[in-house]
C-alpha cells in the first residue's frame, strides 16, 4: 500500500493550535476555523493534532460533513459524537442529559439510549432553546470528566441546523474545557450563505479564531522528496523545483503526483534506493484532476465501478450497503475495496461499527462524479435509492433524507410519487426536531414535484406538504410566504369540508400578521377563525384564538374587547371543564388585569390559573401562573410578594431544565433587586441574562433587560455605563418609529428608561417629552399599572424640577387618582411625594411639604424600596432645613446617608453630604459596615429589640417607624440570617454575640 507523505510546512500552525489547547485544558475553551482550498492539507493538519491531543489524554470526536447530507438537520454533530455517547451506559448518558433527553434526541434521533420521552412544551423557539442549551451542557459535562477536542470537517456542506448549534457551542464553549475545530473549502465557503455568517459573527465576537492555511513553500515541497525517497541534494533541488512550479504548492497535488510517478512505473526502489528520479525525462501531470484521472484509470473495472457508485452514494457506508448497491458478489466486493484502499483512493474507518469506507479526500469524490455526466448520474441515483430502499425496507421512512437525496436526483415520472413520498417524510421529520430550514428545503422540493404531477398525488399528502412548509416558514420569520400557503390550505380544507382545518389555517395566517405588526390585518383573520371555530366545535382551538385576538387588541389599545374576548374564552374553558384550558385563560386574564386593573381582579384569576395549573400537572403551566404572580405583585408594590412567586418559579425552573425560563425569571428578579437594593445582585443577574437572551434570540424580552440593568447603574451614578444599554434598548424596540404598535411591552419600559436617563443627566425637558410620549403609547394599550409605576413618577418628578408647575400637578392627580382606581400603594407613595414637593417648591411652604414627604418615605419603606425612600428623606431633610427644624431635618438626612451608603448611591449620596455640611454637621463615613450575615445598621438595631423581647409596635415607636415597617425588616432580616421566628432569631443574636 502507498505510504502517506510526511507534514511538513505546518509547524506555526500546529503550535497555535497546541497553544489553544493547552488554554482550553485550563478551562479557556475556544474554537477555531481552519479554512484553505482544496487539497492544502486541512485534514492532515487536524488528524495531526488530534493524534497528539488523544495521546495527551483528550477524548477526540471527529465528524464529516457531506453534500448529501447537507438536509439532514445535525449530521455533522450526529457523525463526531455519536459513537462516544453509544458506547455510554444508559445510567452515564442520563447523568449527563440531565433531563434533557427528549430534546437531545432531535439531534441524536438513532441514539436508543435517550429513551422516547416527549417534550415537554410545544412552543418551537423553547423547545429549540432548550435542545441547544442541553447539548451544549452535554458538552460541558463530557468536557469535565476528560478534556474534549471536536473536530467538524467539510462545514461547507454542512446543514444550517448543525451551523446554528455550531454558533451557540461555540459561544459557551469559553469556560469549558473544548477546544473545537472547524474545516472548510475556502473555495466554497461563500455558497454557503449559512457558514458564512455564523463564522463572521463568532470572529467579531471574538468567539473563534480563524487559521487560513497556505500553500507550501521551495523548501516544504523539496524536504517531503528528501524525507519520503532519501535522494541526492542535486536531484532533490531540480525535482522539488519543477513540483513546487507544476503544483504551486498545493500538498494533495504533490502527493497524487508522487504516488502517480511510482504506480505508473516511472520511479521504483531497487534495494534501499529509489531510481528513475531523472527530472528531464519525468512527463507530469498538469492539474491535479489530471493527476486524479491518471490514477482512477489504472483500477480495476469493478473498483472503478464500485468508486463511481460510492461517488454516487454519496457519503461513508459500510460493507453490506456497498454490497447492496454494487450488486456484487462478496469476493469482487472485497477485491474492489482492496484495489481502492491499495491505491489510497479510498479508506477504512474502523472507529466505526461496523467498519465503513469513505474516500480518502474529497476531490476523489468530485472528479468521479463529475466524470459519470448527467444522464448515467440520474440511472446511478435510481439504482441506488431502489437498493437502499430495499436494505431499509423494515422502515423506510426513518432513512427519509438518505432516500429522498437519491429519488430526488432521478427525473422520471415512474419515481415522482416515491420522491414526494419521501421528501414529505423528510421534511415533517425536520420539523418536529424544529430544524426548520432544513424542513422548509425539503417541503418545498416535494411541493414543486407535486406541483408538476397535478392531481395524481392524493390530497391528503399535497395538504400535509403545504401546512408542513407554512408552517416552517412562519417559525423562520418568513411570514408572507407563510400567508400564502395558509391561503391555499385553507382552500383545500374548505373544498374537502374540514371547518376545524380552516379555522386553524385563519387562526395561523392571523398570527403571522400579527408577528409583523400588521394588527388590523391579523384581527381580521382572528375574527374569521373565531367564527369557524365555533360551528367546528372545537373549544381548544377556540380558546387559543380568543386569547391570540385579545393580545392584537389590547396592543392597539382596546382593552374594553380584549377583556370581552378573554372572558369568551373563559365561558368556553368552563364549559369544556378542561385544567390545561382553564390555566391559560385565567393565567391570560392575570396578565390582561395585572397591566390595566383592578388589581383584586387580577389576583383572583392569578389564584386560579395556580389552582388549575397544579391541578392539570403541567408544571410548564404551573411557572406562567408564578410568574404571572410575580408580575402582579412588582406592578403593586408588594415585594414580599414578588420574593415569595420567584422562589416558586425558580423551582420549577429546575425542574423544567428549560433556558429560557431562567432569562424570563431573571427580569422579574432584576426589577425587584433594583428596588430592594441589592444592586450588585441585580447588576450580576442583569449582566448574565443581556448575554443569554442574546444568545437564544430573545429579541421582545432583551430590551427590557437592558432597561433593568441600566437603571441600576443610573442609581449608582453611573449614567456612562447606562447610557450604552438604553440606547441598544430603544433601538431594539423601535422605540419613536412608525411601528411601535404591536411591541408595547418593550417600547413602553424603552421610553421609561431613556426618560430616567434625561432626569438623572437633568436634561429635564427631554425627560418630559420623552416620557410622556411613552404614556401616550402606554395609554393607548390600557397599561394603566406600567403608566403608573413608571413613567408618571419620571414625568412629574422632571417637572417638578423643571418648574412646570400645572404640569406638575397635572401628573400627580393622575397619580393618586390611578393608584386609588388600581389600589397601588407605591402610586399613592409617589403621589404623595409629588405633592409635597409642589407644596415646598411652588407654594413655599417647607413644613406643609414636610407633611407628606415623610408620609411617602415611610410607605416607601414598607413597600421595601430603601434607595426612594432614603432620596425622600433627602428631600424631607430639605423641607425641615427650610422649616427650622434643624434637628429632625439632621436625624432624616442621617438616616438617608446610612441608606444611601450601603446601597452604593454616589449622586444621591453627596446631595445627601451636601445638605449635613450646611447644618454644619460632619457627615459620616460612606461606606457603611454591615453587621453579622449581611444585617444593616438598622435590621441589626431591630433584631436585638427582637432578642430583648419587645413587639413590632414598641420597635416602631423606639424608631419613629411604623410596626409594618418593622415587620418588613423583620422579613428581610428572617431569609438573610436564615431562621423562620422570632425566638430562633433571638437564639441567633445570641449565639452570635450580637
Amino acid at each position: 500500500m502507498l505510504n502517506r507523505n510526511p507534514i511538513v510546512g505546518r509547524t506555526a500552525e500546529l503550535r497555535a493550535i497546541e497553544a489553544m489547547a493547552s488554554r482550553a485544558l485550563a478551562g479557556a475553551g475556544s474554537t477555531l476555523f481552519v479554512a484553505g482550498e482544496g487539497g492544502l492539507g486541512k485534514t492532515r493538519l487536524v488528524e495531526a493534532v488530534a493524534e497528539r491531543l488523544e495521546k495527551d489524554g483528550w477524548k477526540v470526536a471527529m465528524g464529516r460533513a457531506y453534500p448529501v447530507e447537507t438536509g439532514i438537520p445535525f449530521a455533522i454533530f450526529s457523525d463526531a459524537l455519536l459513537p462516544a455517547l453509544r458506547s455510554l451506559q444508559p445510567s452515564a448518558l442520563a447523568v449527563l442529559s440531565r433531563g434533557g433527553a427528549p430534546e437531545l434526541r432531535s439531534i441524536f434521533p438513532t441514539l436508543e439510549s435517550l429513551g422516547t420521552a416527549r417534550p415537554t412544551v410545544d412552543d418551537p423557539a423553547e423547545f429549540k432553546a432548550r435542545m441547544l442549551w442541553n447539548f451544549s451542557q452535554l458538552l460541558g459535562k463530557l468536557a469535565q470528566k476528560q478534556p474534549l477536542l471536536l473536530i467538524l470537517e467539510n462545514l461547507q456542506w454542512a446543514d444550517e441546523s448543525s451551523l446554528e448549534l455550531l454558533h451557540f457551542v461555540a459561544r459557551h464553549a469559553t469556560g469549558q474545557r473544548i477546544l473545537l475545530i472547524g474545516t472548510y473549502n475556502l473555495a466554497e465557503r461563500d455558497s454557503n450563505a449559512v457558514l458564512k455568517s455564523t463564522e463572521q459573527s463568532l470572529l467579531a465576537i471574538e468567539a473563534a479564531a480563524r487559521l487560513q492555511l497556505a500553500p507550501l513553500t521551495l523548501v516544504d515541497v523539496s524536504e517531503i522528496i528528501q524525507r519520503t525517497f532519501a535522494l541526492g541534494a542535486d536531484v532533490v533541488e531540480k525535482l522539488g523545483g519543477i513540483l513546487f512550479e507544476r503544483t504551486l504548492g498545493n500538498p494533495f497535488f504533490v502527493d497524487e503526483i508522487l504516488k502517480d510517478l511510482i504506480v505508473s512505473g516511472h520511479s521504483g526502489k531497487s534495494g534501499s534506493a529509489w531510481n528513475g528520479w531523472d527530472p528531464e525525462s519525468l512527463a507530469l501531470p498538469a492539474t491535479v484532476r489530471e493527476a486524479i484521472e491518471g490514477r482512477l484509470d489504472r483500477l480495476l473495472p469493478t473498483s472503478r465501478e464500485l468508486a463511481s457508485l460510492a461517488s454516487v452514494l454519496g457519503t461513508r457506508a459500510n460493507f453490506d450497503t456497498l454490497l447492496k448497491v454494487s450488486g456484487f458478489q462478496e469476493n469482487e466486493l472485497v477485491r474492489a475495496i482492496d484495489d481502492l484502499r491499495t491505491q489510497r483512493i479510498m479508506q477504512e474507518i474502523t472507529a466505526a461499527t461496523p467498519t465503513e469506507y469513505d474516500f480518502a479526500h474529497p476531490l476523489f469524490q468530485q472528479t468521479l462524479y463529475s466524470a459519470i455526466g448527467g444522464a448515467r448520474a440520474s440511472m446511478m441515483h435510481a439504482k441506488v435509492a431502489v437498493a437502499l430502499e430495499d436494505k431499509y425496507s423494515r422502515n423506510p421512512d426513518a432513512h427519509a433524507d438518505e432516500l429522498a437525496y437519491h429519488y430526488a436526483r432521478v427525473h422520471t415520472p415512474e419515481t415522482s410519487p416515491k420522491a414526494i413520498r419521501y421528501l414529505r417524510v423528510a421534511g415533517l421529520a425536520a420539523l418536529k426536531r424544529y430544524a426548520n430550514r432544513e424542513a422548509a428545503t425539503y417541503l418545498r422540493a416535494a411541493l414543486d414535484r407535486a406541483d408538476a404531477m397535478g392531481e395524481e398525488i392524493p390530497a391528503a399528502d399535497r395538504l400535509a406538504i403545504v401546512n408542513g412548509l407554512a408552517r416552517a416558514l412562519q417559525r423562520t420569520g418568513e411570514y408572507s410566504q407563510a400567508s400564502e400557503l395558509w391561503i391555499l390550505s385553507r382552500d383545500v380544507a374548505q373544498r374537502a369540508g374540514d371547518l376545524a382545518a380552516v379555522a386553524s389555517a385563519e387562526h395561523r395566517m392571523g398570527l403571522g400578521a400579527y408577528w409583523s405588526a400588521q394588527l388590523p390585518d391579523a384581527l381580521a383573520h382572528f375574527d374569521n377563525a373565531l367564527e369557524i371555530a365555533g360551528d367546528a366545535h372545537d373549544d381548544a382551538l377556540a380558546v387559543r384564538i380568543h386569547l391570540a385576538r385579545a393580545i392584537a387588541l389590547q396592543d392597539i389599545g382596546d382593552v374594553g374587547r380584549a377583556r370581552s374576548g378573554a372572558e369568551q374564552a373563559l365561558q368556553i374553558a368552563e364549559r369544556n371543564g378542561d385544567n390545561v384550558l382553564l390555566a391559560r385563560v385565567h393565567r391570560a386574564l392575570l396578565l390582561l388585569y395585572a397591566w390595566t386593573g383592578p388589581r383584586e381582579t387580577a389576583l383572583a384569576h392569578g389564584h386560579r390559573a395556580l389552582e388549575f395549573s397544579k391541578a392539570s400537572g403541567q408544571k410548564m403551566l404551573e411557572w406562567t401562573a408564578h410568574w404571572g404572580m410575580s408580575v402582579l405583585s412588582g406592578l403593586s408594590g408588594d415585594a414580599s410578594g414578588v420574593a415569595q412567586h420567584l422562589a416558586a418559579v425558580r423551582v420549577l425552573n429546575e425542574e423544567l431544565g428549560s433556558p429560557i425560563l431562567p432569562i424570563w425569571t431573571a427580569e422579574i428578579s432584576v426589577q425587584y433587586l433594583s428596588g430592594t437594593g441589592d444592586w450588585e445582585k441585580g447588576l450580576k443577574q442583569g449582566e448574565e441574562a443581556i448575554g443569554m437572551a442574546r444568545a437564544f434570540g430573545q429579541h421582545g424580552l432583551l430590551p427590557r433587560l437592558l432597561v433593568w440593568t441600566a437603571l441600576v447603574h443610573l442609581w449608582r451614578g453611573d449614567s456612562e455605563k447606562a447610557r450604552p444599554l438604553l440606547e441598544e434598548a430603544w433601538t431594539l424596540s423601535r422605540a419613536g418609529s412608525a411601528r411601535e404598535q404591536g411591541e408595547i411591552p418593550s417600547v413602553v419600559p424603552a421610553h421609561h428608561g431613556m426618560a430616567s436617563f434625561h432626569l438623572h443627566t437633568r436634561n429635564y425637558a427631554e425627560a418630559i417629552a420623552v416620557g410622556e410620549a411613552g404614556l401616550a403609547i402606554a395609554d393607548r394599550a390600557g397599561y394603566a399599572a406600567w403608566a403608573l409605576q413608571w413613567l408618571l413618577p419620571v414625568v412629574g418628578e422632571a417637572a417638578l424640577w423643571a418648574r412646570q408647575w400645572d404640569k406638575a400637578e397635572m401628573h400627580s392627580r393622575r397619580m393618586r387618582s390611578d393608584a386609588q382606581r388600581l389600589g397601588h400603594a407605591l402610586g399613592l407613595a409617589w403621589a404623595d411625594a409629588c405633592d409635597g414637593l409642589l407644596i415646598m417648591l411652588r407654594d413655599n411652604n417647607p413644613a406643609g411639604g414636610s407633611l407628606l414627604l415623610r408620609s411617602a418615605a415611610e410607605k416607601m419603606d414598607e413597600l421595601q424600596i430603601p434607595a426612594s425612600a432614603a432620596v425622600l428623606r433627602r428631600h424631607l431633610g430639605r423641607a425641615l432645613i427650610d422649616s427650622g427644624d434643624t434637628e429632625s431635618a439632621r436625624k432624616e438626612l442621617k438616616r438617608a446617608h446610612d441608606v444611601l451608603a450601603r446601597l452604593g448611591a454616589r449622586s444621591e449620596l453627596e446631595a445627601v453630604r451636601e445638605q449635613l455640611r450646611e447644618l454644619g454637621a460632619r457627615p459620616p463615613a460612606k461606606v457603611v459596615s454591615s453587621g453579622a450575615a449581611g444585617l444593616t445598621g438598622r435590621e441589626l438595631e431591630i433584631a436585638r429589640m427582637v432578642s430583648e423581647r419587645k413587639s413590632n409596635k414598641e420597635i416602631g415607636t423606639a424608631l419613629d417607624i411604623s410596626a409594618r415597617t418593622v415587620s418588613t425588616h423583620l422579613s428581610n432580616i428572617f431569609m438573610k440570617v436564615g431562621v423562620d421566628s422570632r425566638g430562633a432569631l433571638t437564639d441567633f443574636i445570641r449565639e452570635k454575640g450580637l
